[in-house]
């Protein structure tokens, strides 16, 4: 009976760690109007990546992708904002996804002027999708505090795994990006942490895959090797497109 109960409040745990996101948060975050439909999540966390101008989503249908792509953190994480949202995954960012850790019921944003720790994304190890050489690493940008949208590129890191096939990891903790450009990282490995820095204002992961980077072009990508709960709280086997509003986790090793 003990052991039922406790895998019960564990459901209930992780099948309203979304819903906490949004009702439990004060309105001025804007995160709760986001995941009620009202406005973008990604709007609420300090609009897009970098300036859409400087790439686009490739005109043609890419080959087949070759490489195996995981999920590029460990623990249960929420899908904020997924591919071609219509809100500002759109153009150079088409087909990226944005992704913070889910929290429990009664979780409150913290307060305007709080430091970045208090947020569960800031500090997050950032991990490699699979393998890959660094083809760029920018780590020396600082963090914007909390609320305040940045207007630089920020920090992040662009891995190269295959022929046309790059991921890319944005708003890095400044001082956190310890790899460099021709380093040959193996999936699991560590290439930064969350942080708040570029076109962000509040911290979350931005994960993009792309098929070129001079010019930068974006491409769909599939990931594997991760869970998604259902509605019921129980978990299932990911189709490989993780969606706005899904909370998911890597498979247990």
């Amino acid at each position: 009976m003990k052991r039922a109960t406790r895998r019960a409040r564990w459901i209930a745990f992780y099948s309203a760690a979304a819903v906490a996101l949004l009702l439990a948060l004060p309105a001025v975050s804007g995160i709760r109007e986001a995941a009620l439909g009202r406005i973008s999540a990604e709007t609420a966390l300090g609009g897009a990546s970098v300036d859409p101008a400087l790439g686009g989503a490739s005109s043609d249908p890419p080959p087949p992708q070759v490489t195996r792509l995981s999920l590029p953190f460990s623990g249960t994480w929420w899908v904020i904002q997924g591919f071609e949202s219509g809100d500002t995954h759109t153009g150079y960012a088409a087909y990226a996804i944005d992704f913070v850790p889910a929290q429990p019921i009664g979780t409150r944003a913290p307060r305007h002027g709080a430091p970045l720790s208090r947020f569960i994304c800031y500090g997050r190890p950032v991990l490699a999708p699979a393998d890959g050489t660094v083809v760029v690493a920018h780590g020396g940008a600082r963090d914007w505090p909390s609320y305040v949208k940045g207007h630089d590129e920020g920090n992040y890191v662009i891995l190269e795994h295959a022929a046309g096939e790059y991921t890319e990891f944005r708003h890095l903790a400044a001082h956190s990006v310890t790899v460099r450009a021709g380093d040959h990282l193996h999936r699991g490995d560590v290439l930064g942490r969350c942080g708040n820095s570029g076109n962000a204002t509040t911290p979350h992961l931005h994960m993009g895959f792309l098929s070129s980077i001079d010019p930068i072009t974006t491409r769909p990508m599939t990931l594997s090797g991760y869970e998604v709960m259902s509605p019921g709280g129980t978990w299932q086997a990911g189709d490989g497109t993780p969606n706005k509003g899904e909370i998911l986790r890597p498979f247990a090793d």
